[in-house]
């Protein structure tokens, strides 16, 4: 699956939320929500990030 730059994702092998920066290459680019070092993971085991474990990762939204 495809996610939109700006999504905020769960990655269960990390085991944490990134925002996605970009995808190439059939891998995608995260980052943490609040700034860090970016990440690679494979998009099939991604799913969008649910409202609690958003909150839990500090995104703060609108």
């Amino acid at each position: 699956m495809t996610y939109r730059v700006g999504a905020y994702v769960w990655d269960p092998v990390e085991g944490r939320v990134g925002e996605v920066r970009e995808e190439q290459l059939g891998r995608v680019y995260l980052r943490p929500p609040r700034g860090g070092q970016e990440w690679l993971a494979k998009p099939k085991s991604l799913r969008l990030a649910t409202k609690e474990e958003r909150k839990e990762a500090g995104v703060v939204e609108p």
